[in-house]
């Protein structure tokens, strides 16, 4: 196969974002734009052009004399409207009393959980000291009667039985279970 040409290098593209980064506004300024003053106002300005009049805007036409004030339907819609709002305020402020006391409920009972929780840590707590104050107290008991039983004790009292042997206790269990079932069956 044949060599390809290398690519030819282009220059950096005028869009590009490093272009527009390098040419910083402040470093091409002409110096003696500093020295310049802004234009004086002109004092013939006619802000009564400029300003906002009465008329501006939009507005519907006003009913001159009997028709400006409103029909007894139109009256009678408009207490309806009012009716009807007053009634859905109260049924929003019968609403938000409710949820208000539900939430102090939940905070109460969240109290009154952790309060009992707390009494139960410190009963855990005194339990289980008194139990390592128990344990303590038996193994330094069970240390003063060892200690009390050695000065005492001497090796002439010892009597030594011959015990059952394991066989033999066995047999004698076994026999006695056999005579509880059959006495159960009967």
């Amino acid at each position: 196969m044949g060599k390809t040409a290398a690519p030819k290098k282009k220059g950096q593209s005028v869009h590009s974002r490093a272009a527009k980064r390098a040419s910083s506004p402040s470093i091409d300024t002409d110096k003696s734009l500093k020295n310049i003053k802004p234009p004086v106002e002109s004092t013939n300005n006619r802000p009564s052009v400029l300003a906002v009049h009465q008329g501006a805007g939009v507005s519907k036409k006003s009913k001159n004399g009997r028709k400006s004030g409103l029909s007894s339907k139109a009256k009678r819609r408009q207490e309806k409207a009012v009716d009807r709002a007053e009634a859905v305020m109260d049924r929003t402020e019968g609403k938000i009393e409710k949820s208000r006391g539900k939430a102090r409920t939940v905070q109460d009972r969240a109290k009154a959980w952790e309060e009992h929780n707390r009494k139960i840590a410190a009963a855990r707590v005194a339990k289980e000291e008194a139990l390592e104050k128990m344990v303590e107290d038996a193994a330094a008991e069970n240390e003063e009667e060892r200690t009390n039983s050695a000065e005492t004790a001497d090796v002439s009292d010892v009597q030594i039985i011959d015990a059952p042997s394991i066989d033999n206790v066995v047999e004698a269990t076994s026999k006695e279970i056999l005579v509880e079932e059959e006495d159960e069956i009967l």
